[in-house]
């Protein structure tokens, strides 16, 4: 009746719990502490997300990137090489039109050597004791056709000449077969070796 009762009673809230204030606060507390660890937990998590996110962009750049740079080199070796090898056949061609002129100088000068020509041509002939022809451009057995009747052993082949054998050349003919040496087609056996098809007369090749 003296009011010490009223004192004590507790706190009660709307939902009808009682709850002391020192509990309320303890309440409180927790409530607040929650709420910022649930916060400080979906901010981490949000982080991870960009960072897993932006990872994934970065390693997928560089994979694209990679892919890109190793085509880029393949295609440029393969120029590379296509440029190496049009560079070493230009260099080629030229070194032969060179030749080309070297020999036709030199068969101007000196018409010597024709002699192993004839000889190699004649040793490859069938053996058959028939007579044998060689044909020579007209300058060139005017010069050559004494030493090489006197150079030639066993039986003399006839000499003809040719106005159509180049100089520098000859047919080697006899009733069973033939050799070609002239200067055209030892030409094209040279030049064959190192891959050409360059003809000693270009000029003419399309005539």
């Amino acid at each position: 009746m003296d009011g010490s009762d009223e004192a004590a009673a507790p706190q009660i809230e709307a939902d009808g719990h009682h709850i002391d204030g020192p509990v309320q606060q303890a309440l409180n507390e927790v409530r607040e502490q929650a709420y910022a660890e649930g916060f400080a937990h979906g901010h981490d998590a949000g982080s991870q997300e960009v960072r897993d996110a932006l990872e994934a962009t970065v390693r997928k750049t560089a994979e694209e990137t990679a892919v890109r740079m190793a085509q880029l080199l393949h295609t440029t070796k393969e120029q590379l090489t296509r440029s190496e090898e049009q560079i070493s056949r230009h260099i080629l061609e030229l070194a032969c039109d060179l030749a080309r002129q070297v020999v036709r100088q030199e068969l101007q000068v000196n018409t010597q050597h024709l002699r192993p020509v004839i000889h190699e041509a004649l040793s490859q002939l069938v053996d058959d004791g028939l007579p044998a022809t060689v044909r020579m451009n007209p300058g060139d057995l005017a010069l050559m056709k004494g030493a090489l009747q006197e150079a030639l052993s066993g039986p003399r082949p006839e000499f003809v000449a040719d106005a159509s054998i180049s100089p520098g050349g000859c047919l080697v003919e006899s009733p069973s077969t033939s050799v070609d040496a002239t200067i055209e087609k030892r030409w094209m056996r040279a030049v064959g070796n190192l891959g050409l098809d360059t003809p000693w007369n270009p000029e003419n090749a399309d005539v």
